[in-house]
């Protein structure tokens, strides 16, 4: 019988692994398989890939990777962001790239992020605003021209290219055409992202060509920002003291280091009876901390040496020193003359307590009692104008003692030796203040 012999093809990895450089997929073929949608109400992203026969290589901001033909990302922050992809076969990746950008409209805190922007309770929402006015000025108070900004009612954006050294010297006013009535209360809330470090940005809402404090339905408040980290401000039920036709929204950025961004959105006022179901968490209250004993030698303040300054000066010209009285470490301030703004009436005590170090933690507290309404004292610890651990004012009612608490707050650079600023500026003429039981210590939990 023939017999037959059968030849098998040999089976080596040569055969099997052979690769053809020609079939080397390419991306543009695969332009309609690569598919990003966004969902706007939870900012989660879904990234698909209908393809076949080759494997997506998803690259997120030309850091993040994937090879998923389909997942998910939550992005936090509002902003435009940009993705590529590769395409990857058994003979190799692509030469080219797709590439997509897609918009995440608005940021979702982590925490509380404030009122509901789209509703027909959002009076800015619904406003028209007007071109912004700016002051921005160099050290020396000189002005610079104007930043670059967007102004949306979605958004605000500002860039300040050099640094400022003091508060208003970096100031954006935006005009809108909503009016508030006396007596009513409001809401409001806003959320800020900066791409620098920032302790003392000043929001304050007020009457168009009125900026007076006792006026203004949101006067000096301070917004303290880490860079990077949207951070939702808010306010509830506060009346208007007066009724207010173009509320202006002033920013001040004072005291920005160089290249300075900031982005202002979902900015929301309404009025207080209008609910549109936000669930406002309690309002934090004020640490008192854990104190230590006035005359301890833990108190910075009882146990340091120091030199006393004053600049006091009505109608902004310079006075003799107003007479102050000490009572061994505790003080009071006696104001012959009124003055009319702020920084006008200053006291200030130039220590020899070193802050060596931005990573330790401090706890100040003060009392102050004004024997006149006072509009506002001021309290700054300071080294210079570009670092300090914070600037502050207090309202005072004539006759009732005021406790100032700020705790575990860090210098913005380490100090030689730190000054402690009270500014008595808007006070009426013949008013006494009695500044006692001071404590400045290393922080207490």
């Amino acid at each position: 019988a023939l017999g037959a012999t059968a030849v098998l093809p040999s089976c080596s990895e040569d055969s099997i692994f052979v690769i053809d450089p020609y079939a080397v997929p390419q991306a543009g073929d695969y332009a309609d398989n690569m598919e990003i949608t966004v969902d706007q109400e939870t900012n989660i992203a879904t990234f698909r890939f209908t393809g076949s026969g080759v494997t997506p290589v998803w690259i997120i901001d030309g850091k993040n990777y994937s090879t998923s033909f389909e997942f998910t990302k939550y992005f936090r922050k509002a902003g435009t962001y940009s993705v590529e992809m590769k395409i990857a076969n058994g003979n190799g990746m692509s030469q080219g790239t797709l590439k997509k950008e897609f918009t995440v409209n608005k940021t979702k805190m982590t925490g509380f992020g404030g009122y509901k922007y789209d509703t027909d309770f959002n009076l800015w929402a619904k406003c028209t605003l007007g071109e912004p006015a700016f002051y921005y000025a160099n050290g020396d108070w000189s002005p610079r021209p104007n930043p670059a900004y967007k102004l949306t009612k979605e958004e605000i954006q500002v860039t300040l290219p050099q640094a400022t050294n003091e508060k208003w010297q970096a100031q954006m006013h935006v005009k809108t055409d909503i009016s508030l009535k006396q007596g009513e209360s409001y809401d409001g809330s806003f959320i800020v992202t900066s791409n620098v470090d920032m302790k003392n940005i000043t929001v304050k809402i007020h009457p168009d060509g009125d900026d007076d404090d006792a006026h203004s339905f949101y006067p000096q408040q301070k917004v303290s920002v880490t860079a990077g980290e949207p951070q939702a401000f808010w306010f509830s039920d506060l009346p208007a003291a007066v009724d207010m036709n173009n509320v202006v929204v002033t920013f001040d950025f004072g005291g920005n280091p160089d290249n300075s961004e900031f982005l202002i959105e979902n900015f929301v006022i309404k009025n207080h009876k209008d609910d549109d179901g936000t669930v406002v968490p309690e309002p934090e209250k004020p640490v008192d901390g854990n104190w230590v004993d006035f005359n301890s030698p833990d108190n910075l303040w009882y146990g340091c040496e120091f030199e006393k300054g004053c600049w006091y000066a009505p109608g902004w010209s310079q006075i003799a020193d107003p007479e102050i009285t000490f009572e061994g470490k505790n003080f009071s301030v006696m104001l012959p003359q009124a003055t009319t703004d702020q920084w006008q009436a200053q006291v200030f005590f130039t220590t020899n307590v070193p802050i060596p170090d931005t990573d330790t933690a401090y706890d100040f507290k003060v009392t102050l009692k004004s024997d006149k309404d006072h509009p506002g004292v001021t309290i700054k610890l300071t080294e210079a104008d570009d670092n300090f651990f914070f600037a502050e004012r207090v309202a005072l009612k004539a006759g009732s003692p005021t406790t100032f608490v700020m705790t575990n707050v860090k210098a913005m650079k380490p100090m030689e030796k730190l000054k402690i600023v009270f500014d008595f500026g808007g006070n009426a003429a013949e008013t006494k203040v009695e500044v006692t039981n001071m404590i400045f210590q290393k922080h207490h939990d």
